[in-house]
């Protein structure tokens, strides 16, 4: 924190010392501020750019250079989301625009952010001539400041940007385009003016035959969100195999909802094909909107895959597999299908299924998976057991809190919190007793979930009988608990009320809580107990 705060306050002073004017004698002169914007330059981001650019104006050349470098490495980094926050920090930069010109005597690679940033400005007359400026430059990185400018409020802006925008679509400008996919995307929810054209535009331009092999070869690139948009562009040349199959070993979930959706142009038997293999994905999320957008087909074509989807590992699935069986009479006992599935295949699936559809009845059948020795049955006979009778299991899942396998201690954990069961929060009171810290912290949450005087009753026994983080956590509570103490309309029990004055008593003794804490406890403590 203290080398955190010493370079905000190094940058303040740099910040003060960089608004400064040249002074031919005295500080600071231009090699004062060449030496400072070297030592900035390392640190230099988005933050920093009003107080760096207006020295490219300078009259010294090496200083000019300097601050030029510096905003072109700082605008060089800013990639997808980052745009979002741009204009925000540039708007205000101060630009002289009866000398913009003087931008373009820097090299390509460096006017064309010196004009990216002026085309940024909160005045218009100063965004349009640092597009016209900007429209005589090659250099493909003004792709993203244009897409920026085709949203803009003022109409000539806005014009003048889709005329640049049109002449940039050359073969050269490929990459440019495809690396701002994220503002190209933008462009479909844009407020000010309907830009769905636009983009429409520069995807028929990004999927000419002439781009179509670089288009490929970003399939392969590790950003998943790039090749979702590549795989978009590739949408009317489904039927193409190369492109199917590369979406099919695609690891990313993305790809396979986008191919869902893609497939339904193809001809029947492809079609059929690749629904097939998205029945088996690894995704719930693919499975279930197969389900959804091809109810109809998996029916007729894939009842035995959706039958097997009757006990999916996963919720979602499902209940989806179940509504389509049911709608479609396929299945009309799923309670018994899963008692028989339990019989002859036990599954993970099949024994959540049978919880969720079940009566108690059926508890002792997913009980005997209890102790099974692979941890899936465990997780999935607890939660059965959960779902069929929560009284008889609550003992089993409090066991499981201190299980050394982390699936079934966090499915544990979800059910106690979850839970408004008188027993779980008296049993939780006694795990505050012993245990290690990490119980105590899980039944110290819990308690607090219940709400009212048993969590301040739980939260001040912490407190008087602990230290270190358990204490800590309970103090941190406390304070939440008085600030919401306004909305308990009742009075504690005869006995919750006595714990709660001897609790407090003994914590006054021990001179644990801030003297300000204490005072607002007690005389809570005296008005409502």
């Amino acid at each position: 924190m203290g080398d955190f705060m010493t370079e905000l306050f190094d940058k303040s002073s740099a910040h003060y010392v960089l608004l400064q004017p040249v002074k031919l004698f005295g500080h600071p002169n231009a090699k004062d501020k060449i030496d400072l914007l070297n030592s900035l330059r390392n640190y230099a981001d988005l933050g920093d750019i009003e107080y760096v650019y207006p020295l490219v104006f300078e009259k010294d050349t090496e200083l000019a250079w300097t601050a030029a470098q510096i905003v072109s490495e700082v605008m060089g980094k800013v990639q997808g989301k980052q745009w979002n926050m741009v204009y925000d920090r540039v708007k205000y930069t101060n630009i002289n625009i009866d000398r913009m010109s003087i931008l373009l005597k820097f090299s390509p690679e460096v006017s064309v952010h010196l004009l990216g940033v002026a085309s940024l400005n909160y005045n218009g007359y100063i965004r349009e001539k640092a597009l016209k400026l900007a429209s005589g430059l090659s250099d493909s990185r003004i792709v993203p400041y244009i897409l920026l400018r085709l949203n803009d409020w003022v109409l000539p802006v806005r014009n003048l940007a889709l005329h640049i925008l049109r002449s940039k679509f050359t073969t050269e400008n490929f990459d440019a385009f495809i690396d701002n996919f994220y503002l190209v995307d933008k462009l479909q929810n844009a407020l000010r003016v309907d830009l769905k054209s636009i983009r429409e535009e520069i995807a028929d331009y990004l999927k000419e035959d002439t781009m179509l092999n670089n288009l490929m070869l970003r399939l392969k690139n590790p950003n998943v969100k790039l090749r979702r948009f590549c795989y978009w562009l590739l949408e009317d040349k489904i039927a193409d195999d190369d492109i199917i199959n590369s979406a099919l070993k695609d690891k990313s979930f993305e790809i396979h909802m986008w191919l869902v959706d893609a497939i339904k142009n193809l001809d029947e038997d492809r079609r059929d094909d690749v629904i097939e293999k998205l029945l088996q994905d690894k995704s719930a999320k693919v499975k279930t909107a197969v389900l959804r957008n091809y109810e109809e087909i998996v029916c007729l074509k894939f009842k035995e895959r959706l039958v097997s989807l009757v006990a999916d590992d996963n919720a979602s699935v499902r209940d989806e597999a179940r509504f389509i069986c049911k709608k479609h009479s396929i299945i009309k006992d799923f309670p018994e299908f899963y008692r028989q599935q339990i019989l002859i295949n036990p599954v993970p699936g099949a024994l959540i299924g049978l919880g969720e559809t079940g009566n108690k009845s059926d508890y002792d059948i997913v009980c005997k998976f209890f102790n099974h020795e692979e941890p899936k049955f465990k997780v999935a006979a607890m939660t059965a057991m959960w779902y069929l009778s929560k009284d008889d299991t609550v003992k089993h899942v409090m066991d499981f809190l201190e299980s050394d396998i982390p699936k079934i201690k966090k499915t544990a954990k979800k059910f106690l919190k979850n839970s408004k069961m008188p027993t779980v929060l008296f049993q939780m009171k006694d795990k505050l007793k012993g245990g290690n810290a990490d119980i105590k912290l899980l039944a110290l949450e819990i308690i607090c979930g219940y709400g009212g005087w048993h969590a301040l009753e739980g939260i001040l026994f912490v407190i008087a009988n602990n230290e270190g983080i358990v204490q800590n956590k309970a103090k941190e509570l406390l304070n939440k608990w008085l600030i919401r103490a306004t909305n308990i309309y009742y009075k504690p029990d005869e006995a919750t009320g006595k714990r709660i004055q001897s609790l407090c008593d003994d914590i006054k003794k021990k001179n644990i809580l801030l003297p300000s804490t204490l005072k607002e406890l007690s005389f809570l403590i005296e008005t409502r107990i």
